[in-house]
């Protein structure tokens, strides 16, 4: 069962309960019995912003949670227009959504976070195990850790470029568990994210009273990385004008709180990473050079999905463990055609778009077979080739079974959202063999 940490002001019953529904093990409190739980083991989070006020309180308890844990909030459309909420969830949120709730949106949201929320605790607690070395059996990934092992033991800044999706966070996590430092903080900034204007607080953080809001001192991300290391992601997004005073601090070693009154040290190992040309951004006047130099002391790599083709089916074999063991489908495996499918599909959107193919495939899974259909990776060619009545029973039968997901096994309720009747649903269930008392199709088993 999937443990999530709900946190609102007020309780919602219908809120808790759906969530239940789909399989999710709750612990539920208020703000104020929030700060007792900050270092629970929770990994995906709930915080519902309708009707809170006191976000300085909510801010220093959000801060507590976030660099452990995903955290989807949920807001009223009124909120939206308010800066400091729009503030906290560019800051702390991995999504949001509001209400009216779409309840097949907000979960699909709540799933793709859980599968995420997963994967990363893998990876950052078994990147060196011995089942790691499994994933790297292409030479690509075998020069990337090899390169690695000799970059982390030193404190040199480095570059990592790659596109979306290709793991760069991971890279540098693997660097910094590898190194001197991996006692210390590993704190991690998405300088894409940082609300406007407020930048310069995020990274250096303030002193009180240095603007309204700011009731209390604040350490800023470069201080909470002291003797440890500091990832900077998507770095090509960071506003030209903070870009002067990140320089300052990686050529001298100090920097100004915003409001502070002296200047303030912090020993920390600059990791950066980016998707975009960081030449093509100097050329347009977007990236300063001397910054660029700075953080460049080596650049690696992250190759593409395509470009590490031989790690392809050990990583879908991976997730699809993974993905089994979170909804408790025993067996589940690939099937040859899978195989074939993943094998020559592109991969555009490489890692992470892998992960959540698998992932659906493995929800969607037939008696355990993660077949290409599944994992909606049937070819055009394929496609015209099966008769119009089987292209039919795959859609009713997938249709069938997500109901039935979303209704966590209650028949009246999946006949409702499919708009038939029980004994209609009841003749399909028969028809396409889901075995409904051995609870095949469904997320969790009560």
């Amino acid at each position: 069962m999937k443990n999530l940490l709900l946190v609102s002001q007020h309780y919602d019953d219908c809120l808790y309960q759906s969530i239940k529904r789909d399989g999710y093990q709750i612990t539920h409190c208020d703000f104020k019995e929030l700060e007792g739980i900050c270092e629970s083991n929770q990994h995906l989070g709930v915080i519902d912003l309708r009707g809170c006020s006191d976000l300085i309180l909510i801010e220093r308890l959000l801060d507590g949670l976030h660099s452990h844990m995903l955290i989807v909030i949920i807001v009223n459309r009124q909120q939206l227009k308010n800066t400091d909420i729009k503030r906290v969830i560019g800051k702390y949120a991995w999504d949001y959504h509001t209400e009216p709730i779409d309840h097949g949106r907000f979960f699909r949201m709540l799933g793709h976070a859980s599968g995420l929320s997963t994967l990363k605790r893998i990876s950052r607690s078994s990147l060196k195990s011995e089942n790691e070395s499994m994933l790297i059996h292409s030479p690509v990934m075998q020069a990337l850790d090899e390169q690695i092992s000799r970059v982390a033991p030193t404190d040199i800044p480095v570059l990592i470029r790659g596109e979306s999706g290709t793991g760069k966070e991971l890279v540098a996590l693997n660097i910094h568990q590898e190194s001197r430092r991996s006692s210390g903080p590993f704190v991690a900034v998405n300088c894409g994210s940082m609300v406007s204007g407020l930048v310069q607080s995020e990274l250096f953080g303030h002193a009180r009273g240095a603007f309204t809001g700011a009731v209390a001192e604040r350490k800023g991300k470069i201080e909470l990385a002291d003797t440890g290391t500091l990832f900077l992601d998507e770095i090509g997004d960071l506003p030209l004008d903070q870009q002067a005073n990140l320089l300052r601090f990686l050529q001298e070693g100090v920097f100004d709180k915003v409001g502070g009154t002296g200047a303030c040290k912090a020993n920390v190992r600059i990791l950066a990473a980016t998707h975009i040309d960081l030449d093509v951004a100097i050329s347009k006047g977007e990236f300063r050079l001397d910054l660029y130099y700075r953080l460049n002391g080596v650049t690696l790599n992250t190759p593409t999905l395509q470009q590490r083709s031989e790690d392809i089916l050990p990583l879908a074999r991976q997730f699809v463990d993974v993905f089994a063991r979170e909804f408790d489908f025993p067996g589940c495996h690939l099937t040859d055609d899978a195989c074939r499918a993943l094998q020559r599909h592109d991969w555009p959107g490489n890692v992470r778009e892998l992960i959540n193919r698998v992932r659906r495939a493995v929800v969607l899974s037939d008696k355990g077979r993660v077949n290409a259909a599944a994992l909606d990776l049937l070819s055009i060619k394929e496609v015209e080739l099966l008769p119009l009545k089987v292209l039919k029973n795959q859609v009713e039968r997938t249709a069938i079974i997500n109901a039935m997901q979303f209704s966590n096994g209650h028949a009246e309720q999946a006949a409702v959202h499919l708009q038939i009747s029980r004994a209609t649903l009841y003749r399909l269930l028969e028809k396409h063999d889901i075995d409904q008392s051995e609870e095949l199709c469904l997320k969790n088993k009560n």
